[in-house]
């Protein structure tokens, strides 16, 4: 007895293991997160991503980062390796794939449950193609119902970076760095390293449900959202520019599906939700610009426009801080096409006309003309260029573009 009591004295006093020097952690863990690399059926290059080790001859990413690709492989400097997929989860974005002759060590997973907001964590991937990058900061949040939580972080992640890992002090693995919210400085999130002993039962299901006819979402195999094959798929990122028309200063603005719900798609942890077809939901974290903030109630489109349809909107948003009434004219003027990352699609265009009503500094509310034309894409199921205007008393023209540049599947 008294020998126990000492061992377990013993035990506590040494405590938790010594949290390592970054240098020291980056050194023991970097030969274990890779660089992936996508290609098409003609071998062209798709997107990069990233790959931790987690098994032999086995590494995790994320399912976004595979999205669309004939053939894939793992890399470091100038070693590469051809991969191939093993278990596919797409509903949480994770996707295991395999590598024959492949030595690399895998790395050691932080215990189930580990996770606390404020604990020091270093982000380990490849940002925009830089390998190896290292990045630091804290675990800012858990966000989410238990048993679906996503890892809220400080570490700073950009494109590239999905995939790769986000490790605790120690050197061991919290999660899979996944994406950043929107284009905010300190919001980047990763899935939960307990994810990953669920993902050859998860991965079973979905393949079995897409041999059903689903996609492993929910959806039916094709129609990832609601029967039309360019609907938003989850993991999926539309960037946008906001541009100043006043300045011509750009500001990214990025939507990420986090979530599909039956017909709700849900982007930037449902800061925006759109049915398939774009419609809006709600925007209770609008980030571009007049094209959230002045919308009306379901969008700024209507289900199945034709040439010389016409409807009326009036209603009231206070989306933008204050609370402004809009009452707008709105009628399909026809049909072009633009070309989107390097894509020519057709698109409905839609012309707004009427007026708003604002406050101006402690006088009664306003009539302030406003006008806005809508680009939609039917194939891709969203307002691809949204151009709005309008004159403040005393305080000059507003114009406002935001346009699509770049989908990251």
């Amino acid at each position: 007895m008294r020998t126990r009591v000492l061992w377990l004295a013993a035990l506590l006093a040494a405590g938790p293991a010594a949290a390592l020097e970054p240098d020291v952690l980056f050194a023991k863990v970097s030969g274990s997160v890779w660089a992936i690399r996508t290609f098409d059926a003609q071998s062209r290059p798709l997107s990069a991503g990233s790959a931790v080790v987690i098994a032999p001859g086995r590494l995790v990413t994320n399912c976004h980062v595979l999205a669309k690709a004939s053939s894939f492989v793992v890399r470091q400097e100038n070693v590469a390796y051809g991969a191939t997929l093993e278990y596919p989860d797409p509903q949480r974005d994770l996707c295991q794939v395999k590598v024959a002759n492949f030595t690399a060590p895998p790395v050691a997973l932080a215990p189930a449950g580990s996770a606390r907001v404020g604990q020091r964590v270093y982000a380990i991937g490849n940002p925009r193609g830089l390998e190896n990058t290292l990045s630091d900061g804290i675990l800012s949040g858990l966000r989410g119902e238990e048993g679906e939580r996503l890892l809220q972080t400080t570490a700073a992640i950009a494109p590239g970076s999905s995939g790769g890992g986000l490790f605790d002090s120690e050197g061991r693995l919290l999660g899979i760095t996944t994406f950043a919210a929107r284009d905010g400085g300190s919001l980047n999130f990763a899935v939960p390293v307990e994810w990953l002993a669920e993902l050859p039962a998860r991965a079973k299901t979905a393949l079995e449900a897409r041999a059903g006819g689903a996609d492993g979402n929910g959806n039916g195999r094709g129609a990832p959202a609601a029967g039309r094959p360019g609907a938003p798929r989850l993991g999926e990122v539309f960037e946008y520019a906001l541009i100043d028309g006043l300045t011509g200063v750009r500001t990214p603005v990025r939507y990420r599906v986090d979530r599909i719900e039956g017909e709700n798609v849900y982007y930037n942890q449902g800061g925006r939700v759109e049915k398939a077809d774009g419609q809006l939901v709600s925007a209770t974290s609008p980030a571009g610009g007049l094209f959230d903030a002045a919308a009306p109630p379901g969008g700024w489109t209507r289900p199945a426009m034709t040439p010389g349809m016409r409807w009326r909107s009036e209603y009231t948003s206070a989306s933008s801080g204050e609370t402004v009434r809009y009452a707008l004219d709105a009628a399909v003027i026809g049909t072009s096409r633009l070309t989107v990352d390097g894509e020519a699609l057709s698109v409905q265009q839609i012309a707004y006309d009427g007026w708003m009503f604002a406050l101006v500094g402690t006088g009664p509310a306003q009539a302030l003309p406003f006008k806005a034309t809508v680009s939609y894409a039917p194939d891709l199921g969203r307002v691809v260029r949204f151009e709005a205007e309008y004159r403040r008393v005393f305080l000059g023209m507003t114009r406002e573009t935001l346009e699509l540049v770049r989908v990251w599947r």
